[in-house]
């Protein structure tokens, strides 16, 4: 068992201020307190492996310096007496930090699956801060791995990642004894919320939410009718995401991940053919077939927008990101159709990614009022591939090879936890591999049905790529 130490670190800032909370950090409030008493539901960690010769006090350094350079970091939060959520970043203090020495039998990864484990049952006292803890895997007396747990209040993943970045050069830079490295200039979280409330930042939160105001108009009630339960009006403090549906009983839900050559293989070739991104690409395949279930013309996601598009936010640390709904027509004559419609839906549902979630949550009630019926917004799609948009450029892969790729695919039992009724998570931290992970609730996918939807996202993605341009006016779903 490795030996833990803990340490209070002290860290100091620029400034103190306090501020009213930005769109993307009340929406992540909200759904923080739909999951309470689980309090750690929506922290994460993210591991680093270390440079080589460095020490747990320049991993500590290193991680000061990150805390000094990011508000965010060291934000409070609370709700004043009117209600409203308010940040307070603080000047001084101290973070919290593990040093765990591997034992004999011990490997990193093992130290690291251990830490994890207990931050997930030691949520953030929000009210204090800060939103981060580290944790330094020693083995052989040499740090070899160091994590972060943060709020998601605090981060997204894109965050999270230049965290980890910025790590690993801090620390290079002082094992090799040059000078840290500068900060890329980005706007604060403080200065996000007064940007939300300058005439700009209104007139981008009106459009949003005209937008909103039209997808409520028309969107599927919910993509599973079969599960569907009797409406209820949504409680004023409800987010936007929440499902206006009153369950029966808790769900119980379960993942599963596959991890697929062929689907790598395909994407690009699909999305070379039909001139669209390879994100639009799976999310064709992945509406589809929820809509074959569902026996509806259309399917309804929620996408997660990064809302990073200006440049004084794409080197941001901060939870920016919010989930904005997006209709996709399945009413095509081709896949590639249907595609090039999906690709111009979340193109369109991106641009609206910054929204009031209150003023949302208000046009839904309203939209259920008008319909007649509760409307469920609690089907997700999230590509967290760092280059999701972009068409692979090189040799594409002829039909027989991403067919022959199939043989590799494997679909397992994961670990991922969501609150969705169904959440699909892309991702290709493996070079040549496409990982899609699902969560679904078993009450409208049971567990084989999980294994067997992924495995029908592949089976579509390849027979797609097989279809000539005449044939795709079929696509066999």
């Amino acid at each position: 068992m490795a030996e833990i130490v803990r340490r209070r670190i002290p860290f100091g800032g620029r400034r103190s201020i306090t501020a009213p909370a930005t769109c993307a950090q009340r929406q992540m409030w909200n759904l923080i307190r739909q999951e309470l008493p689980d309090a750690a539901f929506y922290d994460f960690c993210l591991p680093v492996a270390l440079p080589a010769r460095c020490t747990v006090r320049d991993v500590l350094a290193a991680t000061g310096e990150l805390l000094r350079r990011h508000e965010s970091l060291r934000t409070a939060f609370h709700t004043a007496a009117d209600g409203t959520l308010v940040q307070r970043v603080v000047r001084s203090g101290t973070f919290e930090a593990e040093i765990c020495t591997a034992g004999p039998a011990e490997d990193p990864q093992s130290v690291l699956a251990a830490w994890r484990a207990r931050m997930r049952e030691r949520p953030f006292d929000l009210d204090a801060g800060p939103p981060l803890r580290v944790m330094v895997a020693v083995a052989d007396g040499t740090p070899v791995l160091a994590a972060y747990c943060v709020s998601h209040l605090a981060a997204d993943l894109m965050s999270m990642r230049r965290l980890t970045a910025d790590l690993t050069r801090l620390v290079t830079a002082r094992v090799t004894g040059r000078p840290a490295p500068p900060a890329d200039p980005a706007r604060q979280p403080a200065e996000q919320a007064r940007y939300e409330r300058s005439p700009r930042g209104e007139a981008l939160l009106a459009r949003a939410h005209a937008y909103w105001q039209r997808q409520l108009a028309t969107v599927p009630a919910t993509m599973f009718p079969a599960a569907t339960t009797a409406p209820t009006t949504a409680p004023t403090t409800a987010p936007t995401t929440a499902p206006t549906t009153a369950p029966t009983a808790a769900p119980v839900r379960y993942s599963a991940a596959m991890d697929s050559r062929a689907a790598s293989l395909a994407l690009p070739v699909l999305a070379e053919r039909w001139r669209v991104s390879t994100s639009a690409v799976l999310l064709t395949a992945v509406a589809l077939l929820l809509g074959r279930r569902a026996g509806l013309p259309a399917c309804a996601f929620r996408l997660l927008a990064a809302n990073r598009s200006v440049p004084e936010l794409r080197a941001a640390v901060a939870n920016l990101h919010q989930e904005v709904v997006a209709t996709i027509d399945l009413r095509g004559e081709s896949a590639r159709e249907i595609a090039r419609g999906a690709f111009a839906a979340c193109t369109t549902a991106y641009a609206n990614g910054l929204f009031d979630p209150d003023r949302a949550a208000e046009l839904l009630r309203a939209a259920e009022r008008d319909r007649g019926t509760g409307i469920s917004l609690s089907c997700c799609f999230n590509d967290i591939r760092q280059t999701h948009g972009v068409r692979a450029a090189g040799a594409l892969a002829p039909a027989p090879v991403v067919r022959a790729a199939m043989a590799d695919t494997v679909v397992e039992p994961h670990g991922f936890e969501e609150a969705e009724t169904f959440f699909l998570v892309v991702d290709d931290e493996v070079p040549g591999w496409l990982r899609l992970v699902l969560n679904a609730d078993t009450a409208v996918l049971t567990p084989a049905e999980v294994h067997a939807f992924l495995y029908d996202v592949e089976r579509l993605l390849v027979e797609f790529v097989e279809c000539d341009e005449g044939r795709t006016a079929g696509h066999p779903v």
